[in-house]
């Protein structure tokens, strides 16, 4: 148990001091997390919009007329200033502001998700860079040795031990693994370039996570798109319960002045007024049942998003312990290879084995070290992306 505890305790500090520390640098250069203060900032602004005008709805009016009477010699003046409040008593406004809530709560969780698919995306560019980076250092080093065992041929040939066909075959092959390492290195080029994109003053990581530190259930815990379904049926049942109490009243209280120019009338006129709205659209009740419908079908895709979330947990799972398994073997047979190698390229030099042999035993023994440059990435890729994910710390 100890040893399980010092192990996570090493893998947060050397995840945040590499890839997560890349991870961050790219969050920031993205402006994923100012984008989500933004919305926050913007949401709260709302809400407080909200609150304020459950009691200060105030509306103004005012109108001027001028009348002529027929029994009146001269024409005369009427103003009419009034202002009113309408008041939301019964709290309807409240929906709305639940509502916003919970839409932060879904940008939240949107966030989530789409740190969770940058960071898997990163760690995939960053697996596939450095098993570029050490089968090209591995091919730069074959073709060294392969030119040492080339300037020896030609020798052997200006001798008459060995044929001018054969010579210019492994100069041929040399040629290929020539032309194979060019690619390589502009395929690097562009993707070390790539990478420094999104962080420009940071180092590319690199992927030392080989050993698993969470469980299934550690993983299972962090569901980003089960957690907008979740809320997305609750923001239906918000809607539902507003369009089912859009009944309730609301009361509006005002004063009034009137200005009354007419000689006959008894001066000017002062009043208060109270008043009430109430809605009688039948409709509306229609509209709360389907919505309640709606959030229904929402919260039966329940176990939908929790299936898949297990099936992602599997397949990387199960992809990790395939490269485990792979390179463990591979690692325990590659010594049995290259001795095999060194014997047959001291038999070539000797000529007791023909090129096409040597050629054989060579191609074998690169296809060995270079498939466990893929499995030991491969592992690492997948250990990387089940430790982080369990562990929240992208989401952080």
């Amino acid at each position: 148990m100890i040893k399980i505890l010092m192990y996570i305790a090493l893998f947060h500090l050397v995840l945040h001091a590499d890839v997560m520390s890349y991870y961050k640098n790219v969050l920031t250069t993205l402006e994923y997390d100012k984008t989500y203060s933004l919305y926050k900032e913007a949401n709260e602004i709302s809400k407080e919009s909200l609150n304020y005008a459950r009691y200060t709805n105030f509306a103004l009016d005012a109108s001027y007329s001028n009348t002529k009477a027929k029994i009146l010699n001269s024409r005369f003046d009427t103003v009419d200033v009034s202002m009113s409040d309408t008041l939301d008593l019964f709290g309807k406004g409240s929906y709305k502001i639940k509502e916003l809530s919970l839409n932060l709560k879904e940008k939240k969780s949107l966030l989530n998700l789409q740190k969770e698919q940058l960071f898997s995306t990163l760690v995939a560019m960053l697996a596939e860079y450095h098993t570029l980076k050490e089968q090209l250092l591995l091919h730069k080093t074959l073709h060294d040795e392969q030119e040492n065992i080339y300037t020896k041929l030609e020798k052997l040939q200006q001798n008459g031990a060995i044929t001018t066909i054969d010579l210019l075959r492994f100069k041929n092959r040399l040629t290929a693994l020539k032309t194979k390492i060019i690619s390589e290195e502009s395929q690097l080029n562009k993707m070390k370039k790539q990478l420094r994109l999104y962080a420009p003053n940071q180092d590319i990581p690199s992927l030392t996570q080989m050993k698993l530190l969470y469980t299934k259930e550690d993983f299972l815990a962090y569901n980003p798109s089960l957690k907008i379904n979740d809320i997305s049926a609750q923001k239906l049942n918000i809607k539902s319960a507003s369009s089912q109490h859009n009944y309730l009243p609301e009361v509006t209280a005002g004063v009034a002045y009137q200005e009354l120019g007419d000689p006959t009338g008894y001066g000017d006129n002062y009043s208060f007024n109270v008043g009430m709205h109430l809605p009688l659209n039948s409709a509306d009740f229609k509209e709360a049942e389907a919505l309640k419908v709606q959030a229904l079908r929402q919260q039966s895709q329940t176990a939908r998003y929790k299936i898949n979330r297990e099936n992602e947990y599997i397949k990387f799972h199960e992809d990790y312990l395939n490269a485990d398994k792979q390179l463990a073997l591979l690692k325990k047979s590659l010594a049995d290879y290259e001795k095999s190698e060194k014997t047959i390229k001291i038999a070539f030099l000797r000529q007791f084995v023909d090129f096409n042999t040597y050629l054989q035993v060579l191609k074998q023994t690169l296809t060995m070290q270079e498939k466990i440059i893929v499995m030991k990435y491969q592992k690492s890729f997948n250990a990387t992306i089940l430790n982080a994910v369990s562990s929240g710390a992208i989401y952080e």
